[in-house]
């Protein structure tokens, strides 16, 4: 390479000690002893969209977090920690499997899942003894999603209704902080004393929209985001006071920490996901220990999301994972090693949704590249807030930490046979996220490794992606006219953008205005002709504009690509009933029910198209099971006492009728 200058040749010397360093962490598998069997108690608080700086242990002076404070002061405190991606889904799998994105394939929140041959956490300490319970505070971390891997219990319950319009209320999609800590609490009061345990808790509430229950509200009326993690601390505060009562806490090995920050207009960037700025990639670690497994300490050099789980194994005196890529921390937990000069290594796919190319980046104490199609170079040093971008000014430098991006990208990935990690949503599925505040759809490209930049520089598309998540958040909020108008300006600027029209198909939808909708997921499926999503709402719509033998056609070449799809099955019920086809229709809803018993809508035109066969005491269960679901359903009761007149159970019938009026003042009067 000839003779490289002083900076270059020094950085050649710190990535080859790191990269030394880290194959011998990944061979030391075979020369630890056997696995014993720990009596430690594990607690993992991941806390979403945590800054570090927001913290009054790392400095923050306008925030109380007493409780967090505290664990910070009784064990280690980390000042630089990295996430590898600024994404809740993909960023808890580092931290639970303890690999980068490129080995456990989870890339951006939305079209993908955890595979089974990726080992968890979870799944290392249960054959080692652990009772072990999961408590996620988000839909995006649902167990389908393949993070329930080794854990027991694992908490999840999210069964949000739909309004009138069916549309999916966003607050069933995510657990309050209290509800989180309240099962918790309950399985670790129920739980085996002879045996040690894990317990993983999600509190998702930093998360926007910034809504925290009083006396957080008024405390932090002028910053509601501080309000959240104020209340998150009083939250992890019953949970520490809950291990001092049952005497576990001096027992109990517990590590906090955050799966990615947040901005707050830094690069023109609110929230998190789009850029990997600092802003959005640092987080906080405290490990607080058993009594006495190591002094208080503040540990300033640089470690990430990936060292958590590899750490937590050494604590435990436990072999680490043989996929495990991370390094274990131990020796700076007990002032044996200065620094270990880990380099940081994170990425971003979500700007391909917005028609950008992804981002990756590397991360040295003092410095950091970032590589995109324009690329960047900071000195972290000088200017931490990562304004100046010196790439100009050091070529050769950035040139090879390209280089070693490249290098990691390759060596890090699972060799293993290949498969698809990504995951076919249905259309509900993708309401949900997207009520969630997930904005996204079909990606254009699948950049697998660095330097793969078959897109626009995301810092171009930047007003692309301020539009799209402003019409994302209005469409959450029900404005959805404003969300069609601000759509149309993105179609505007980029009218190659599938993302676009996945979101202007559904805010027409969702007003109803079906042409309009049938012709944006027309649009769609000239990039996606195989996209499931859209190919329903063709149907959907074809439905609703009484062009029923094309909405037919549709809903049956869905079924026969995915015989399991619900909705298709209950609009090809409803276009059977619509015909006065009967049995075709009883026989679809049949079918959603045999998918999902616990469906209110199939229940209820199962009902209903029985009752007007005569078949009267099927009708009735039907009902009943409508009423158990959701006892506010005034046309089940309504109807549920019609059929109760016919058969002759007076009495019945009118209390069912009452409640139809109590319920909706439309019922009263009919019978």
């Amino acid at each position: 390479m000839g003779n490289l200058p002083g900076p270059v040749s020094k950085l050649r010397i710190i990535i080859l000690a790191s990269l030394l360093f880290s194959l011998a962490s990944q061979s030391f598998v075979s020369v630890q002893k056997p696995a014993s069997r720990s009596r430690t108690n594990v607690v993992l608080l991941t806390i979403d969209t945590l800054r570090a700086d927001h913290l009054g242990c790392y400095g923050y002076k306008q925030i109380q977090t007493p409780n967090i404070d505290k664990l910070a002061a009784a064990g280690a405190r980390f000042t630089t920690v990295v996430a590898q991606v600024p994404m809740t889904f993909p960023s808890h799998c580092s931290i639970l499997t303890g690999t980068y994105p490129m080995f456990h394939k989870v890339r951006d929140n939305m079209g993908y899942q955890l595979e089974d041959s990726k080992t968890t956490l979870a799944e290392i300490l249960k054959p080692n003894g652990y009772q072990t319970g999961a408590f996620v505070g988000a839909y995006i971390l649902h167990s389908r999603f393949g993070l329930k891997q080794g854990f027991d219990f694992y908490y999840d319950h999210f069964e949000p209704w739909k309004n009138s319009g069916g549309i999916t209320d966003p607050t069933q999609l995510e657990h309050r902080g209290e509800e989180v800590m309240n099962q918790a609490i309950q399985w670790l009061g129920g739980v085996s004393q002879k045996a040690p345990f894990f317990a993983w808790v999600h509190l998702y509430d930093p998360h926007d929209p910034y809504e925290p229950p009083e006396p957080f509200k008024s405390q932090y009326k002028s910053r509601p985001y501080d309000g959240e993690i104020a209340y998150v601390d009083q939250q992890i505060g019953r949970l520490v006071s809950f291990l001092h009562n049952k005497e576990l806490y001096e027992k109990t090995l517990i590590v906090l920490t955050g799966d990615h920050g947040e901005s707050f207009g830094e690069h023109q960037e609110f929230k998190h996901g789009y850029f990997i700025y600092d802003t959005t990639l640092l987080v906080p670690l405290i490990i607080k220990p058993v009594a006495h497994a190591f002094k208080s300490i503040v540990i300033p050099q640089q470690v990430r999301l990936v060292d958590i789980a590899p750490s937590l194994l050494q604590l435990l005196e436990l072999p680490k994972g043989e996929d495990m890529q991370g390094t274990g921390l131990l020796g700076l937990l007990l002032g044996k090693q200065k620094d270990l000069q880990l380099e940081a290594y994170s990425e971003s796919f979500y700007p391909a949704q917005f028609g950008g190319s992804a981002l990756y980046s590397l991360r040295l104490p003092n410095t950091k590249y970032i590589d995109a199609p324009r690329p960047e170079f900071y000195d972290l040093k000088q200017d931490p807030a990562e304004l100046k971008n010196q790439y100009a000014q050091n070529q050769a430098l950035a040139q090879q930490l390209k280089n070693r991006l490249a290098e990691m990208s390759n060596s890090l990935g699972d060799k293993g046979p290949e498969k698809n990690p990504q995951l076919t949503l249905s259309s509900e599925e993708l309401e949900k996220l997207g009520a969630l505040g997930y904005v996204g759809g079909p990606m254009r490209t699948n950049p697998s490794q660095s330097g793969s930049h078959t897109g626009p520089d995301p810092k171009d598309k930047l007003e692309v992606f301020n539009l799209m998540t402003q019409a994302g958040q209005n469409a959450t909020n029900k404005k959805y006219a404003l969300a069609v108008q601000q759509l149309q300006r993105v179609i505007e600027l980029d009218p190659s953008l599938p993302t676009a029209y996945v979101m202007l198909g559904r805010n027409h939808f969702r007003l109803e205005q079906y042409e309009p909708a049938y012709r944006a997921f027309l649009q769609l499926l000239k990039f996606t002709p195989q996209n499931t999503e859209a190919n329903f709402y063709v149907a959907a719509c074809e439905f609703y504009l009484n062009r029923l033998d094309g909405a037919e056609a549709g809903f049956k070449k869905i079924l026969a690509q995915n015989p399991n799809y619900t909705e298709a099955h209950k609009y090809l019920g409803t276009l059977y009933h619509t015909r006065g086809q009967s049995e075709l229709a009883l026989q679809e809803f049949q079918r959603v029910l045999d998918l999902a018993p616990e469906d209110e809508e199939a229940h209820f035109r199962l009902g209903f198209l029985l009752a007007r066969q005569n078949k009267l005491s099927e009708a009735i269960r039907h009902f009943q099971k409508v009423i158990e679901l959701n006892p506010s359903n005034a046309g089940a009761h309504h109807n549920l006492g019609l059929v109760y007149l016919r058969t002759n159970q007076n009495d019945l019938a009118q209390k069912q009728m009452a409640q139809a009026c109590k319920l909706d003042p439309k019922f009263c009067g009919k019978n």
